[in-house]
């Protein structure tokens, strides 16, 4: 495992994500296939280094992912698979979904408000799901859930893969430690921005710092490893 420091009150955070070269992760119609073969190795190797995997619950309405390590694909087993850890303010999940169907072994969470009704609340947990309560709404209070997530269930490392308004709560609150970016040579022209956040950024001395720390070229795409800075960038 790659070192890192977690924070005092909440695990650390890395944001991963795979985008086209004008900044989406998704087409409009919910087109997600960016990666390639050789960075969907990158990205489970990265997922059997987390103590836990958190998306939203569009996320899983529109990929239906079982967010689990493919074990085949990085060559090697693992004992502890991460936590699964999906956001919902409403708790509104498919209870058919592979997330929680898929390896019921494998703990899954979600963290939802008091909006999310008893009887929604009583399905999920039948299904083997923890729910917890993080705050009334209308979203999920995300400060709150990673305190839980390494106070209670002992995460130090939590791997968030989207979904775009995830992301940018994520990214307004100060969460985020560390962003790998797989790049692909593709346009989207409209479709699902990487970060969706309330309000827009006025200039770009006001954006956070995205500091480059690696890069690389796999295959036809680009990754980049980058920590982030909750400041502006400093131009000489």
């Amino acid at each position: 495992m790659s070192s890192f420091k977690p924070p005092e009150n909440r695990p650390f955070v890395l944001l991963s994500a795979a985008i086209s070269l004008d900044g989406q992760i998704a087409t409009l119609q919910g087109n997600t296939l960016l990666s390639n073969s050789k960075d969907w190795i990158r990205v489970h190797h990265l997922r059997a280094e987390s103590d836990a995997i958190m998306v939203g619950s569009g996320t899983i309405r529109a990929d239906d992912s079982k967010l689990t390590v493919n074990e085949k694909l990085i060559n090697k087993g693992i004992e502890n698979h991460p936590i699964r850890v999906v956001v919902s303010s409403k708790g509104i999940i498919p209870l058919k979904s592979r997330v929680i169907t898929h390896r019921p072994d494998i703990l899954t969470l979600i963290a939802t408000t008091s909006q999310c009704s008893q009887n929604q609340k009583k399905n999920l947990e039948e299904k083997g799901c923890h729910v917890i309560t993080c705050g009334d709404g209308p979203l999920t209070d995300l400060i709150q859930l990673l305190y839980i997530l390494k106070k209670d269930y002992h995460v130090k490392k939590l791997m968030v893969e989207g979904g775009s308004l995830l992301n940018g709560e994520m990214l307004n609150n100060q969460l985020i430690d560390e962003v790998q970016l797989a790049i692909a040579p593709v346009i989207c022209g409209q479709g699902i921005p990487l970060f969706n956040l309330s309000q827009a950024i006025p200039a770009f001395s006001k954006s956070p710092y995205f500091e480059i720390k690696a890069h690389n070229q796999i295959d036809d795409m680009i990754w980049l490893k980058m920590s982030i800075h909750y400041r502006s960038r400093r131009v000489s």
